[in-house]
């Protein structure tokens, strides 16, 4: 189980040791290990205009969702999705969740089959995760993603450098996906915001612009008593 505050969920344990309905949910054994924080060096994280102008265009490609107003809304993408300096992260953190799977390939834990999450994973936990699925075959799940990224996220460097490797390149294959999907998803909203790309009403309608819509429609307003 992962654990984001050990006052608040000891707490929590202590109330649930006090229900009589859960009584029997935690008869037996109860062992709490406390794992360190992996070792984590500063890093500068480059989010402007260019780098991820380049990291998109390399996965346009594999897109359908271009059209004649691609640029734009790329353009668009670009813009909201990049910042406007690089950033330091002198304290970049290993989340709960992959500590744990690097514990275990460490073998200072058991198997892990479910990690139990009281806060949704990160996306950039969540990719990691079914990606070590792919590479290694232990299957590892949680209760899901909020979808969000984190600043200071770090990678979680596995022992074995040759397994480390092949991680790193499937995680980043995955993450371009991801990246793709947004775009496609911003591309669907953009589109939709547009409309169906008929002629647009005029927001200021005229009073005899007014009339003649009435007229069109052979609606008549009945006014008095009639």
């Amino acid at each position: 189980m992962k654990i984001m505050s050990f006052m608040t969920s000891a707490n929590r344990l202590f109330i649930l040791t006090q229900s009589r309905h859960l009584r029997k949910l935690l008869d037996g054994a109860f062992h709490v290990e406390v794992l360190s924080s992996p070792t984590t060096t500063p890093y500068c994280c480059d989010l402007s205009h260019g780098t991820v102008q380049k990291a998109l265009d390399a996965v346009l490609p594999e897109t359908d969702h271009l059209d004649e107003n691609h640029q734009e809304t790329r353009q668009s993408f670009i813009t909201k999705c990049s910042k406007p300096s690089s950033v330091t992260h002198w304290n970049p953190t290993v989340h709960a969740e992959l500590a744990m799977i690097i514990a275990m390939v460490e073998r200072k834990i058991g198997r892990l089959g479910y990690i139990g999450v009281s806060k949704l994973s990160c996306i950039m936990c969540s990719h990691y995760i079914r990606t070590f699925g792919q590479i290694t075959g232990e299957k590892v799940s949680t209760r899901g993603s909020h979808g969000k990224a984190y600043t200071g996220w770090v990678w979680p460097r596995h022992p074995d450098s040759d397994r480390d490797k092949a991680l790193c390149q499937a995680f980043i294959t995955a993450i371009g996906g991801q990246l793709r999907r947004d775009f496609e998803q911003a591309s669907v909203r953009r589109k939709s915001d547009m409309g169906s790309g008929g002629p647009r009403m005029d927001i200021h309608p005229t009073a005899g612009e007014i009339s003649q819509a009435f007229k069109d429609r052979q609606i008549w307003a009945v006014t008095g008593n009639g």
